[in-house]
């Protein structure tokens, strides 16, 4: 299994939206780890978020106040 597979790093992140890197480390990261009740212990390390959450967060069609799954 590759962590890489699962995870997406902020500067990855950043490259795809078109933003910065703060961007994305000081608001999108956090409304992420917020909507999803991620728990940053368990993520492999600081700067990465698991990139199926991270395609629900930006998925339109998904309602995330619905969404109660915890990584």
């Amino acid at each position: 299994m590759e962590i890489k597979a699962k995870f997406i790093t902020y500067q990855d992140l950043a490259n795809a939206l078109g933003c910065s890197y703060q961007q994305v480390a000081q608001v999108h990261s956090k409304r992420i780890i917020e909507a999803f009740h991620i728990d940053k212990k368990r993520l492999p390390k600081a700067g990465m978020l698991p990139l199926d959450l991270v395609e629900k967060y930006f998925d339109l069609s998904i309602d995330i106040q619905a969404n109660e799954k915890t990584i």
